[in-house]
């Protein structure tokens, strides 16, 4: 009984129809906000001048158009079954090997969230210095990731309508920042691209620094579309069909939003040699300009807030539910806020694209083996039932799937020795090794009903 009530806490639940609120609009509005980030204009600043600006543009759209794709192959799980992440790896991994999986995908979590709240913090204690002539950071990065926190608790709905607010006001800075950029620097946007590279990075180090942070996202996608809103005819639908606003909404808030974000932030990095953006827009504006300043800084404040509360504040609350299932929504939450703000992320900012390739490798396995069984080994067709309840078909061996747990360490030890292509090679050869081990070791002695759909009771 103890293993069952651990795995139906009410928070990771399937979802009902009348618990899918988000519309198609809510999602772009969604996506937008957690794209128009900060970490996105210093790492499109941070590959200058590794590569020529052309071929950071590439990058940038072959990193978020492969991103798309996998987040849409994920995302049809909560779509179709309205499960979160943390409980669809207990079919890849086992009950408990899903707490592996878990863990491993908070990591970035913790990072990002700790990181973007301190470059709002940094923003806002530019405003108080400004208005009252007063500085403490230390205060500020506690009081906004509590705020932050508090907008998380209360669901995604909550987070698209703050985005109203965002997306608009970061748009204007950041088209602001851009022309005078361009004006101080008396440079056009021809010119930028005409810049030269030392073409020290490779290509696909930059594709997997650009697209790192979202694969991060390919994994928790079940745990937005879930509150997707769909037709009643979903289960007749085709694979796009049923699909069509998760695309629809990520080409838009994904693809052309990152692309901007990142272009501004090449821009800034090539003319002012800053990954910054504080430093940037003081840079840009001037200090002559308080007013103005202050509308840039506290809409820097709106980008991190946006970006964290749905990026990295709802998937480690999911699993850390998993994981500990005494803990409610609320609790799973806070904890997790407070993990990513101690462990002083911004410590590290000088390295953001080098630790984005990592979290792709690390990452990779993970993403390859939960496509692999969804679409090639269940082929779309779960056991719902099972994934809630004690001594159920992803018991496997001691609670733990060998085929998944097997796959995920060679595939990440191989990966990591191709640290530039750690991304493609753990997730290629997770998919071999899946399909190859769930066919000589698992399937034939625990049965998985493949081909069957069983609900949730």
């Amino acid at each position: 009984m103890e293993i069952k009530n651990s795995l139906t806490s009410p928070e990771l639940l399937p979802t009902k129809d009348s618990e899918r609120d988000i519309s198609l609009l809510d999602f772009t509005l969604l996506w937008s906000g957690m794209t128009i980030n900060i970490a996105g204009f210093a790492i499109g600043a941070q590959l200058y001048p590794g590569l020529s600006p052309m071929k950071i543009i590439y990058a940038i759209l072959v990193a978020y158009l492969m991103v798309t794709g996998l987040l849409v192959l994920t995302g049809d799980i909560g779509i179709k079954y309205g499960i979160p992440f943390a409980v669809y790896t207990r079919a890849c991994f086992g009950y408990k090997g899903s707490y592996i999986a878990g863990f491993i995908r908070a990591i970035p979590c913790f990072f990002w969230f700790g990181f973007q709240t301190w470059v709002g913090a940094i923003a806002l204690n530019e405003v108080m210095k400004m208005l009252v002539g007063y500085s403490n950071v230390t205060l500020l990065i506690i009081l906004f990731g509590a705020i932050q926190i508090i907008n998380a608790i209360y669901g995604l709905k909550a987070m698209a309508k703050f985005d109203w607010i965002a997306i608009p006001t970061l748009a204007i800075v950041l088209g602001a920042m851009m022309f005078w950029l361009l004006k101080t620097h008396n440079v056009t946007i021809v010119d930028i691209l005409a810049t030269p590279g030392d073409n020290t990075a490779p290509f696909s180090f930059a594709v997997m620094g650009i697209a790192g942070g979202w694969i991060t996202m390919a994994l928790n996608s079940p745990d937005l579309t879930r509150s997707l809103k769909r037709s009643e005819n979903y289960e007749n639908q085709t694979f796009f069909q049923r699909n069509k606003n998760s695309i629809i909404a990520q080409i838009l808030g994904l693809v052309l939003v990152g692309t901007a974000i990142l272009l501004v932030g090449m821009t800034a990095g090539i003319l002012t040699g800053t990954w910054n953006p504080i430093d940037v827009v003081i840079e840009s504006f001037g200090s002559s300009k308080p007013v103005v300043l202050a509308f840039c800084f506290l809409t820097i404040v709106f980008a991190q807030w946006s970006t964290n509360t749905a990026a990295n504040l709802l998937p480690p609350a999911y699993i850390m539910l998993n994981i500990f299932p005494k803990l409610n929504f609320v609790t799973s939450t806070i904890i997790s806020g407070i993990i990513g703000i101690v462990i002083l992320p911004w410590k590290f900012g000088n390295y953001l694209v080098q630790f984005q390739a990592i979290t792709s490798g690390l990452l990779g396995p993970i993403v390859g083996i939960m496509i692999t069984d969804y679409y090639i080994i269940r082929k779309q067709k779960l056991n719902v039932k099972d994934l809630y309840e004690e001594g159920g078909q992803y018991t496997y061996k001691n609670n733990f799937n060998p085929a998944g747990m097997i796959s995920l360490f060679i595939s990440f030890g191989i990966a990591m020795i191709f640290s530039d292509y750690a991304f493609f090679i753990g997730f290629g050869l997770s998919v071999v090794l899946y399909i190859v081990l769930m066919r000589t070791m698992v399937l034939n002695k625990y049965d998985q009903k493949i081909g069957q759909h069983i609900p949730f009771d």
